[in-house]
């Protein structure tokens, strides 16, 4: 989210004009989220968010419209795209493309409860589950090729310790990367800032805009790792109450288990090198959010010198890879 694109009074009226959403009363920007420029706007008729994508075009934008409009009918809690008077759910705002929705009650949970993390996980199964035949033609783009290509960008920034690192890790996802896992549509970013709750209950799920198609398991091993990690510290007993909320609606066949520990390193050094590369070229903006890329260096470290999961919580009887 962030705010990258500074927007008037004048241009919010004007916007929501072409609405029949009521009269903007009041905006202010929203500062979590690192990708698009969001505001919660204030009108007669209720609250929203408006969006302002800031690397998606609109020829891309169509694809996840229509994904969270798949979602809402299938009753999971996400943001539901709102048409102007012609019909249309996507505008044009300071020369980007733009979206209205309706604004989600809750707040995100900055430390979880084990309850929380159950309720992640059924809630990732769900939306597994209810896209299993759907077809999104956007493929992951933060893939092995990906990884490489930031380490190039930033390697000079880097220690030599940390680059030994890395290069060891890609040279070990790409002699382990696995292949015919069940595929379908991820999250691919379903982290705490994007869940809100009520209580405990969850109320939204936020930020489909990392949305594609790829290994059903990277998705359950990018929730986990930030989920189940307190402070960049792998917390047990939250990952088993995840993993085992999560195979109640969707079990994991064996192949998934077997490369368990491979996906939760793959998704620990992904974020780990789009966190640093942030940092180190940070997007202008006027509201912006950056991200400690060291916790993800704790966590894949944790995950590489892991021999198995603990004797209560080793739900699949793995050795570790590493």
């Amino acid at each position: 989210m962030s705010v990258f694109t500074r927007i008037t009074r004048p241009q919010f009226d004007q916007f929501f004009s072409a609405y029949s959403l009521g009269e903007v009363v009041g905006f202010e920007g929203i500062t979590d989220g690192i990708d698009n420029t969001n505001y919660s706007v204030t009108t007669t008729q209720g609250r929203f968010v408006l969006t302002l994508f800031e690397s998606l075009t609109a020829d891309d934008l169509p694809h996840f419209l229509k994904l969270l409009l798949h979602l809402g009918k299938n009753n999971l809690s996400c943001p539901c795209p709102q048409s102007d008077r012609q019909g249309n759910p996507l505008g044009r705002l300071n020369g980007k493309p733009a979206a209205v929705f309706k604004l989600l009650s809750g707040a995100a949970m900055t430390s979880p409860s084990v309850l929380h993390c159950q309720e992640i996980g059924l809630q990732l199964a769900s939306l597994h589950r209810c896209t299993q035949d759907y077809v999104f033609p956007v493929e992951n783009g933060n893939d092995l090729n990906w990884c490489k290509t930031v380490l190039r960008k930033i390697g000079a920034h880097l220690s030599a310790t940390d680059r030994e690192l890395i290069n060891d890790e890609l040279a070990f996802q790409a002699e382990n990367s696995p292949v015919n896992l069940p595929r379908g549509v991820i999250h691919a970013d379903l982290f705490r800032d994007n869940v809100l709750f009520v209580d405990d209950r969850l109320s939204g799920l936020l930020d489909f805009y990392s949305a594609c198609t790829d290994a059903l398991l990277l998705d359950v091993a990018i929730t986990a790792n930030d989920w189940c990690c307190d402070n960049g510290v792998v917390n047990n007993e939250k990952l088993s109450a995840l993993l085992s909320a999560y195979g109640s609606l969707r079990p994991l066949e064996l192949l998934e288990k077997q490369h368990w520990p491979v996906m939760l390193r793959a998704a620990a050094l992904r974020f780990w090198l789009s966190r640093m590369e942030h940092r180190l070229f940070p997007r202008p903006g006027e509201i912006t959010q950056q991200k400690d890329p060291l916790v993800f260096r704790r966590i894949l470290l944790q995950h590489r010198q892991q021999v198995c999961l603990s004797d209560k919580v080793n739900i699949f009887n793995l050795r570790s890879t590493a």
